[in-house]
């Protein structure tokens, strides 16, 4: 019956003598080991396993014989999927008289749990490491709200040094959401209730200052009960800072729309219209209609270099100045001149203000204008196209700078006088042609498009020329503020 037992039994069990040859060995040996306990009757470890296998196997048995004590230790046998280790419990066997005459041992396979310990250590590193990596303040709580892990984001957002907050109450930091009153949500959660999601609170930090934050606390469960939560939180003054700036962009683009031409002017003769496509929110491109006293019409087309809110608080400061000269000053160049000087006192380093003013006397049918670092071009009823050119330098960056008048150009019923900016010109095909840089629409796009729609009205014209960039584009997304105005001649 006792060896019916010893076999049954999932563990290794063996005796071997003073002289450490086995005497006895179970089932489990065998079949593990490949030897039969006949045939391991008088042999040693050494001729079973490998020498250094063997060494740590004679070694505690022979402190066992020496001490006459119950030896507990880790050792390793060979497999065949390769070594494992085992847990063994050693022991002396004693004659009548008390004297040792055998080591017996039980030796249990442990790989199994040293695996799954090795896994969850892995586990365990691995969740570190997430939870340190993580931009948002992760905390745990137990069921009394206590702090029990925070992860390093946590001091960087608040202040606190993990072994100021741990086995703390979460009211350390927690303050109640800025909303109306009500259950705090982390109560809830640790109550038995769902994870819940708050986007208007507010922590503590440690300096006493106070954060606006959104959280999630979610319940920790075992076996059904909930034993506490883990609040995940984040710091959201820059999400708040990027709407303010957003509400405030919109607000200056409300103010600067309102400073575009209202609606496209009346002259007789003449039919003029303008559009603007701002990139963004606001624009740093301006066209503007400016009456004379005399009866004529200013038409003027700008660019203010860069992009966002600087560039569209320059271009306002060039609409008022250039209005405020006009009306004293007639003669174009001295306007440029005029404005240049404003400029060039107002505008940022690195900031400058290209421009294009032609002056329609209706009576006479002729224009005159002056250019800082700026093109327009006509289309002749003809079909010769002419190009008008920069008459001086880009605005705001010389405050000497000089400006000359162009020629007076007499015009005929079918003329076309286009005025545009960059955005047109530099509008991307979003195709590499075959000599490999990019295509642009610039000045042969956009004559070629006014041409073919010539015989349309100025507002149409300039419908199908947008629609052309658009086309011209193919999916490319619109880098630059497109503006442009069409002046045709009836």
């Amino acid at each position: 019956m006792l060896q019916q037992i010893v076999d049954n039994t999932s563990t290794v069990i063996y005796v071997k003598d003073c002289h450490f040859h086995y005497i006895l060995v179970n089932s489990r040996f065998e079949q593990l080991f490949g030897v039969s306990r006949r045939e391991i009757v008088g042999k040693t470890d050494f001729d079973l396993f490998s020498p250094e296998m063997a060494t740590g196997f004679r070694d505690n048995d022979e402190r066992v014989v020496e001490t006459g004590a119950i030896l507990e230790c880790e050792e390793v046998a060979p497999h065949a999927d390769g070594p494992h280790t085992y847990i063994s419990v050693k022991f002396p066997l004693r004659n009548e008289v008390g004297s040792v005459v055998a080591v017996a041992g039980i030796s249990t396979d442990i790989s199994d749990r040293i695996n799954a310990r090795r896994e969850i250590e892995s586990l365990r590193r691995r969740y570190e490491s997430i939870l340190s990596s993580a931009g948002d303040g992760i905390c745990g709580l137990d069921n009394q709200g206590r702090v029990t892990f925070v992860n390093p984001a946590v001091e960087r957002l608040l202040g606190y040094a993990p072994e100021e907050l741990l086995g703390k109450c979460r009211k350390s930091f927690v303050i109640n959401r800025t909303g109306e009153p009500m259950e705090c949500p982390v109560t809830a959660v640790m109550s038995g209730g769902e994870a819940r999601q708050v986007s208007d609170a507010e922590f503590r930090c440690r300096d006493g200052s106070i954060i606006p934050v959104e959280y999630v606390a979610t319940p920790l469960r075992e076996d059904g009960d909930t034993v506490g939560a883990v609040v995940a939180f984040r710091d959201v003054r820059a999400r708040i800072e990027l709407v303010k700036a957003e509400h405030e962009m919109r607000a200056a683009r409300a103010v600067q729309m309102a400073l575009y031409p209202k609606c496209d002017p009346t002259l007789a003769g003449f039919d003029i219209s303008g559009v603007t496509h701002p990139s963004s929110l606001t624009s740093g491109d301006y066209y503007d209609y400016i009456p004379g006293p005399d009866g004529s019409l200013t038409v003027v087309v700008g660019d203010v270099s860069g992009h966002g809110l600087g560039p569209a608080l320059e271009m306002v400061e060039t609409r008022a100045s250039l209005r405020t000269i006009l009306s004293y000053e007639t003669e174009m160049s001295k306007v440029l001149q005029r404005l240049n000087k404003v400029l060039a006192n107002d505008l940022p380093d690195g900031m400058f203000v290209t421009l294009f003013a032609v002056r329609i006397d209706p009576n006479r049918r002729v224009i005159q204008y002056a250019s800082a670092g700026h093109q327009a071009n006509i289309l002749f009823h003809s079909d010769e196209v002419t190009q008008l050119n920069s008459t001086g330098t880009v605005l705001g960056v010389f405050d000497a700078a000089t400006y000359e008048n162009s020629r007076e150009i007499p015009l005929q019923p079918g003329d076309l006088i286009v005025l545009a900016t960059d955005g047109i010109m530099e509008q991307n095909s979003g195709h590499r042609s075959p000599e490999g840089p990019t295509n642009l629409f610039g000045w042969t796009g956009t004559m070629e498009s006014v041409r073919r729609n010539q015989h349309l009205s100025a507002s149409q014209i300039l419908v199908r020329l947008c629609e052309d960039v658009r086309e011209f584009a193919a999916g490319s997304p619109q880098k630059d503020d497109v503006t442009a105005v069409i002046i045709k001649v009836l």
